[in-house]
This record gives structure tokens, sequence and C-alpha cells, in this order.
């Protein structure tokens, strides 16, 4: 007569039944880990976050476009190589060097020092409290809040009313243009403001030039007069000797 296993009494096949069913219920993935192999996602396939982060300790490398909608917080040294776009709001806390075109369409705060290397566009208000270094033209747009130091190597055109809330100080040998009026910094203790006609200067003695001479020159208590005209049938009450000083007769 031949046995009968009754598997119902096999041990063995109960572990194997609860292994199974701890395999249909489990998350294994939770507490997954990827080797060497690393993964790929292919054939338009995507990895979906949801209600939770992507923390990444080492370096991510994306070879495409890299869209970002909502609050970008950056801790550290950021390094962009080719044109950079900023559409939203922008908070940036590190250094930043860009070596290719900005254009900021939104608010942008930049916590740490800036570097520009080519053309600049910002429509919306930007903060910077570092360091802001640009080579190349800058076209602002929005209000902006620069509480370091600002040094730009290209040309800065500002369209719209400006205030100085602190002193301006221009190099020597270097210019401020209004129209046919010059202010020029010619040196410790010496400025002149020049005139299409003319000129006002300001060294160890105070001098007005007009028409290419000197006609006026103080150096106190000396008062020097060039080019003056004659006049006949008056009682002098001045004198002006052979260097041009003008004294008073008394």
């Amino acid at each position: 007569m031949a046995a009968i296993d009754n598997l119902a009494n096999d041990d063995s096949l109960a572990g194997l039944v609860k292994r199974v069913r701890r395999l249909e219920n489990g998350t294994p993935q939770n507490n997954a880990g990827i080797g060497r192999g690393g993964m790929t996602v292919y054939d338009g396939g995507m990895i979906t976050i949801e209600n939770g982060g992507l923390r990444v300790n080492g370096s991510a490398e994306i070879i495409g476009t890299l869209n970002a909608d909502g609050t970008i917080n950056m801790t550290g040294i950021f390094i962009a190589s080719g044109e950079m776009q900023l559409n939203g709001t922008t908070i940036a806390t590190g250094q930043f060097n860009i070596d290719g075109p900005l254009l900021v369409d939104g608010n942008t705060t930049f916590n740490g020092e800036l570097t520009i290397n080519g053309i600049t566009n910002i429509t919306g208000d930007t903060t910077v409290t570092g360091k802001l270094v640009t080579d190349g033209p800058v076209d602002i747009n929005g209000l902006t809040k620069i509480t370091g130091d600002l040094e730009v190597s290209g040309t800065m055109d500002i369209n719209g009313p400006t205030t100085l809330n602190n002193d301006l100080t221009v190099a020597e040998g270097k210019k401020i243009r209004l129209g046919g009026l010059t202010l020029e910094n010619t040196g410790t203790g010496g400025g002149t403001v020049n005139f299409p006609n003319g000129s006002v200067s300001s060294s160890s003695a105070f001098g007005l030039l007009l028409a290419s001479a000197l006609a006026i020159e103080l150096a106190a208590p000396a008062l020097k007069l060039s080019g003056l005209g004659q006049a006949s049938g008056v009682t002098a009450n001045v004198y002006l000797d052979n260097n041009g000083n003008l004294k008073k007769i008394v």
C-alpha cells in the first residue's frame, strides 16, 4: 500500500508560505541599495518622488534640461559654464561663478559672492549681499540691492532715476560727464570743472580759464586777473602790477 504524504504537516512548506507572504506584503525598496553597476531608466521612463525628497551626497550630472518649478535654495559654490536663466524666485547662498550670459526673470537673492562673465539681463528684484563682479553689459530693469562690493569691467547702462546715499569717488585722471560739462579728478587736492569754453580748477590755487586763457587766479591773499580791458578819465582805486596781481589803492 502506497504511503500518503500529508503536506499540511510539512514544516518546510509552511515556512515557504510565510516567506512568500512577506515578499507580497513587504516594501523591500525602502532599504534597497544600488552598487557600482548603477540603475538605468530607459524607454521614456521616469523616476517620480511623491511626498519625499532627493539627496545627493556626491555629484549629480544632468545632460539635458533641469526644470525646477518652485523655490530653489542653493548653499555652496555654484558654477555655471553656459547660459543661465532664472525664471522664478531663486534664493542662492554661497559663491557663484557664471561663465556665460545670465537672464533673471524673477526675484533673485544671492547671499554670497556673484561673478558673471557674460551679458546680464535682470527684469526682477535682485539682492546681492556679497561681492558682485561683472565682465560684460548689465541690464537691470528691477529693484537691485547690493550690500557688498560691485565691480563692473564692462559698460553699465542705467535707464532710470539713480539716488546715491553715500559718497561717489572718481579715480585720479577720470571724469564725470554731464553733457558738455565734465568733473575731473586731477590728483590729490585738485579738481577741475570743464565747460565747453572754459574751466574752473582748484589745486594750490583757484583759477578760472576762459576761451583757453587764464582770466582769474586766486591764491589768497593775492588775486590775479588777466585779459582786462582798459578805462580812462576815472580816478584809479585799484592797482595791477606787472605780474597781474590786483591790489587796492589806499
